[in-house]
């Protein structure tokens, strides 16, 4: 009897690190960091649709991948200096959701990217912009003009859109509606607005390579902006 419950708790036991070894490589091989080749020209001559397509193809994910952040930094010549962005997925039939950061590597003009799964549930997804139509509208803007309205010698600024939908009610602070390709101001008595909001933050040269200074100057855009005079 002892040496048929030592054979099973050997069994058990040989099982049961056999799985946790599995899970283990399972994790490390899910998790394991893709590198995908990625041309990144100036602001306005970058197709982004195409850039984000590359990248959802290559990865296996569809139309349901929703942006979660985006921050994009270039200089004064309009010269990208650093892009990266999250994308949270839930894959069809699944619970739980992947977590993708992607983050472009200008020396080998190489997107690298790094993901993890998360159970849900994921509160803000449903009302998140979907990141295939978040890259669509960027290729309608100039982005050459979304910056402060002043003279100060600012050399590198920040596009940075934090994915939800949200009611923007911010005074005394320069704000804009962005529609297709044009810009039209908002005012305060337009205040709440709803939309995505995108800030544009002026940085001084010193914050690069790593762009982890504050904000020095910053302007407001609201992405598909519903105002008390379009709702």
């Amino acid at each position: 009897m002892n040496r048929l419950y030592r054979t099973a708790l050997g069994i058990l036991i040989l099982g049961g690190f056999t799985f946790f070894m599995y899970v283990i490589v399972e994790s490390l091989v899910f998790e394991k960091e893709h590198r995908i080749q990625v041309n990144v020209a100036q602001l306005n001559e970058h197709d982004y649709s195409d850039h984000w397509q590359g990248i959802a193809t290559t990865l296996g994910m569809d139309e349901q991948a929703k942006l979660e952040d985006f921050q994009l930094f270039y200089n004064a010549q309009g010269e990208v200096q650093k892009l990266s962005y999250e994308v949270v997925w839930r894959r069809p039939g699944k619970h739980d959701f992947i977590f993708y950061y992607i983050d472009y590597d200008l020396i080998t003009s190489k997107a690298i990217v790094k993901k993890q799964k998360i159970e849900g549930p994921w509160l803000q997804y449903d009302r998140s912009i979907p990141v295939s139509y978040f890259f669509k509208r960027l290729d309608e803007m100039d982005l050459t003009i979304m910056k402060p309205n002043n003279d100060d010698p600012i050399r590198y600024m920040r596009v940075h859109e934090n994915g939800a939908r949200m009611t923007y009610a911010i005074k005394s602070m320069m704000k804009y509606r962005i529609d297709k390709d044009q810009i039209h101001e908002i005012t305060d008595t337009q205040l709440p607005v709803e939309g995505y909001w995108l800030s544009v933050c002026g940085m001084a040269e010193e914050a690069a390579p790593d762009f982890a200074s504050s904000c020095e100057d910053r302007i407001d855009y609201i992405l598909d902006a519903r105002t008390s005079d379009n709702r």
